[in-house]
């Protein structure tokens, strides 16, 4: 991870050119010191001294809070959901310092309710630019063996989930594509382009 570290600096120094060689290393460094006080501030959010009834409670109530959004930014979706054999709604903060790192936590759940599984997700990966966004990402599961398969052999993603642009995007976000229907909001709105590259998803034992 280094390497793509020092390879990414020396890019952007050649790029550059010599004579901004210095303004460059300035911004890299100032950018960087500010996302990484970002991660560790949100990381410290996270491992607060709360019980696992209190951290569920949360992790509830925002699972509530994006399902109510989702329904309200895209109608739609609702009947999708209805038609659903079961649901997982996480929440993500991802920041990119050079080399993008994510986490989160979620919940998924088999309808009708009978039980609640609490999860993990991270992602990283070589990204080149500085910055962060926070987001909620919920997955549809047509029937019980793509929602079991999601909960007990866990989930990673190595490709883009993407719709097209236009009318046919709507319509794609609309339905099942191999079992699975996702949807990802920012602060922005609704984003019909899932990119869940990287990104793994498994269970919580501190919470289950």
């Amino acid at each position: 991870m280094l390497d793509n570290k020092v390879l990414v600096v020396l890019m952007a120094f050649a790029c550059a050119g010599a004579t901004h060689a210095e303004g460059v290393w300035d911004s890299i460094k100032q950018g960087a010191s500010s996302a990484a006080t970002a991660v560790t501030n949100t990381a410290q959010s996270l491992v607060e001294k709360e019980s696992p009834e209190q951290t569920r409670n949360k992790i509830d109530t925002m699972a509530a809070a994006t399902l109510e959004r989702l329904f309200t930014e895209r109608p739609g979706a609702k009947a999708l959901f209805d038609r659903s054999h079961g649901y997982a709604v996480f929440d993500t903060r991802k920041f990119s310092i050079l080399i993008t790192t994510g986490f989160g936590a979620g919940v998924a759940v088999e309808q009708p309710e009978t039980a609640r599984t609490y999860m993990k997700m991270a992602t990283g990966g070589v990204n080149v630019g500085l910055g962060g966004k926070f987001y909620q990402v919920v997955f549809l599961f047509e029937d019980k063996s793509k929602f079991d398969a999601f909960v007990n052999e866990g989930f990673e993603a190595g490709t883009q989930a993407s719709a097209v642009a236009g009318k046919e995007s709507q319509d794609l976000a609309m339905r099942f594509n191999n079992g699975v229907a996702v949807f990802q909001l920012t602060e922005k709105g609704l984003m019909l382009a899932a990119d869940l590259t990287g990104t793994r998803y498994w269970k919580n034992a501190a919470l289950n």
